[in-house]
């Protein structure tokens, strides 16, 4: 997969959309004993950690967790809400000055964003704690996957497990049940054909086909999942590696798959104008009959419009007939700062939050999949909800490679413009060669 960095709202992610960020370990700081000794040193020293976080929406139950460990253990969580937008920043402005929390919240997945933090100690690898086979064992696969390193990564960062994961998700299609039997729609689309086709007649019965998040980061996640299902996967290997070439046939041939959506009027009219809020608000008004979205889109709707319920998921449509694989798996994640003198304390705070009953309560609260497979198996889920963790089968494998930020850039401007209808699929691959080669955004 096309491994590119997503908004942090959606970290919880892009992406992914599957499912990504859980566990039934003891409280030590990294034993995995149950409320052992070093929770017992830590209530007697009167640890205080200090966690920054961007999640707005669990803000309140992340608070009520705090407390809650703090009465059983005596070590106080101190939760500090930034803006998602400004966590990376402010993060990389501490890390000069010396002033780091001792937990974050992930604003990206294990990969080149992170790897400097990581290879500088400044992000603890957890696969080297005591007790984290047991831990990382608890969760779901494609979650851990999210948040590791793997051997021989082109970051040459030790391969382990560097976040720890507090949700999954993954990116499906989502359609207005309503809409569709309105357009005379009988059957989901399976292939690309099919999905056109549909389009069409939710634009005959005067309905706007599909939308998403455009103007943002959507564009890119659901770009990453036509690269995997178009591009070969050595071809790919290759561009991502500096031997193969992004003006290749293959890669054009992934770009003409959006230029063969919008002439065909799949998108939605000026659906580059919406960022994800708007696309959802569209979506939950019954003005669209198809979204990309993900599984936290369900929360959303909720509580956009409390009424909208009529709608359903489905795995979006493949090229041909190679298989598709879905953006997602790993969702909100949090890590350890590896500087902190309280890592071990953080580390146990992380064991505790992840475990099963804390797990559960998260996932109810919060409308999100748990990653503990436990958690996930006991809760009830609709039947939409069921659809997207059903998706963690179909989640992209995790790839050693991936394609650079310069290319990235480029790229998701360059589908824009495809998009608009001012750019041809070989245009833009020829930029996107020339972002390779210059390491500059085209």
């Amino acid at each position: 997969m096309a491994r590119m960095s997503t908004n942090p709202r959606r970290s919880k992610v892009a992406a992914i959309a599957a499912l990504g960020l859980s566990l039934t370990l003891g409280l030590t700081a990294c034993s995995g004993g149950s409320g052992g000794a070093h929770a017992g040193a830590a209530k007697k020293s009167g640890t205080t950690l200090t966690f920054w976080h961007y999640f707005t929406d669990r803000a309140d139950l992340l608070q009520e967790l705090a407390t809650q460990y703090e009465d059983k253990t005596g070590v106080k969580v101190k939760l500090e809400l930034v803006p998602g937008d400004a966590l990376p920043q402010k993060f990389q402005a501490a890390a000069q000055a010396g002033k780091l929390p001792d937990i974050s919240a992930g604003w990206t997945s294990a990969g080149e964003k992170l790897a400097p933090y990581a290879l500088e100690g400044k992000i603890l690898n957890l696969s080297k704690v005591d007790g984290a086979k047991e831990w990382f064992d608890e969760f779901v696969p494609s979650a851990i996957q999210g948040v590791s390193y793997t051997p021989d990564n082109q970051w040459k960062v030790d391969p382990g497990a560097y976040l720890v994961p507090l949700d999954t998700n993954n990116m499906q299609f989502l359609y207005n049940k309503d809409l569709f039997k309105k357009a005379g729609i009988t059957e989901l689309p399976t292939n690309l054909n099919g999905f056109i086709e549909a389009s069409k007649k939710l634009r005959a019965a005067g309905i706007q086909p599909f939308v998403s998040g455009f103007s943002s980061w959507p564009l890119g996640s659901l770009a990453s999942m036509y690269i995997d299902n178009v591009v070969p996967a050595d071809v790919r290997t290759a561009a991502y590696t500096g031997t193969g070439r992004y003006d290749a046939a293959e890669w054009i041939d992934f770009l003409t798959v959006f230029d063969k959506l919008a002439k065909a009027g799949v998108f939605a009219d000026g659906i580059l104008g919406y960022d994800m809020p708007a696309a959802e608000t569209l979506f939950a008004s019954g003005q669209a009959g198809m979204i990309f979205d993900g599984s936290w889109a369900l929360g959303v709707f909720n509580k956009t419009n409390p009424e909208f319920k009529n709608y359903g998921v489905f795995m979006p449509p493949s090229v041909g007939d190679e298989p598709l694989y879905i953006p997602g798996g790993v969702g909100s994640t949090v890590f350890v700062v590896g500087t902190s003198p309280h890592a071990d304390a953080a580390t146990a705070f992380l064991k505790w939050l992840t475990e099963a009953d804390q797990q559960k309560k998260y996932a109810e609260a919060s409308f999100n999949i748990p990653a503990n497979r436990k958690v996930a198996d006991t809760l009830k889920l609709n039947k939409n909800i069921a659809a997207f963790a059903a998706g963690a089968d179909k989640l992209t494998p995790a790839s050693p490679t991936a394609m650079q930020g310069a290319v990235v850039t480029t790229m998701t401007a360059g589908l824009q413009l495809i998009i608009a209808g001012t750019a041809t699929p070989q245009a833009v691959a020829a930029k996107m060669q020339r972002a390779k080669e210059t390491k500059l955004a085209q």
